[in-house]
């Protein structure tokens, strides 16, 4: 594989998973004999947190968008064998105001660019907002996936994700492909996941798939740890490296 498959993971709502998904996804592949790139955009920094205190980061994606720093100097190795991490922490967030220029959009693509060929995947965990940090992700993005619960809520938000991927593939990166929609926090017998996982399904395509719903997601993340690592023996990891499997075969279609 000498260019790494690029996959954004994306919702611009809060609490879907998104890092979670990002965390373990990356993981999984890098226990698949993968070598991945872990990209954190979101300022919050929280898949950045399991592997690195964001505080005493000496480089971070922020560096990237100022033009500070090459991306070689901000990627750093993690504890996961194959899995390396480019950091973000809170001042990312103070560079969107100046960013917003006519080459704002492609600030991370043109920098994966130089690291492309030294990897097979690279994860994009993208914050959540329809920011210029997720245009950055879904314009470098060969894939995206939309972790969301089946919840009226989480359903509410899919037309402007979708408006704002048709808008990126129409003008910017005709070859993003949603690769497909990851229902989490499934709580899978109840009416209301009965009734609302036909309408994801009129939207995006959905894996197969579905996390639980369940306390190990939060206590691995108190672990600094992915679900794959802190217990794979529990519902939810099994669940999470079935998708990773599923993943794997949908890029590699």
């Amino acid at each position: 594989m000498p260019n790494a498959k690029v996959i954004a993971i994306a919702n611009q709502k809060g609490g879907e998973g998104k890092t979670t998904t990002a965390l373990n996804l990356a993981h999984g592949l890098a226990m698949e004999e993968w070598r991945t790139l872990l990209v954190d955009m979101d300022p919050q920094g929280n898949s950045s947190g399991i592997f690195v205190d964001p505080e005493k980061l000496q480089a971070s994606a922020a560096d990237i968008f100022l033009q500070k720093k090459d991306i070689k100097e901000v990627i750093q190795p993690t504890t996961y064998n194959k899995l390396d991490l480019l950091p973000s922490k809170i001042n990312l967030a103070e560079v969107e105001l100046g960013a917003l220029n006519v080459e704002a959009p492609y600030v991370l693509r043109d920098a994966i660019s130089k690291v492309r060929e030294e990897y097979d995947a690279i994860v994009i965990d993208c914050p959540p907002s329809l920011s210029i940090f997720t245009v950055n992700a879904l314009v470098t993005a060969d894939y995206v996936i939309i972790p969301l619960q089946a919840e009226k809520f989480s359903i509410d938000g899919i037309k402007g994700l979708q408006n704002t991927i048709e808008s990126i593939k129409r003008r910017i990166n005709p070859n993003l492909k949603i690769l497909g929609a990851l229902i989490t926090q499934l709580k899978s017998n109840t009416v209301l996941t009965k009734t609302i996982m036909p309408v994801i399904q009129n939207y995006f395509p959905v894996f197969e798939s579905a996390i639980s719903t369940g306390v190990a997601v939060g206590e691995s993340h108190l672990s600094r740890k992915t679900l794959l690592d802190y217990n794979p023996n529990i519902k939810q990891a099994k669940e999470y490296f079935s998708f990773v499997k599923e993943v794997i075969r949908g890029i590699k279609d």
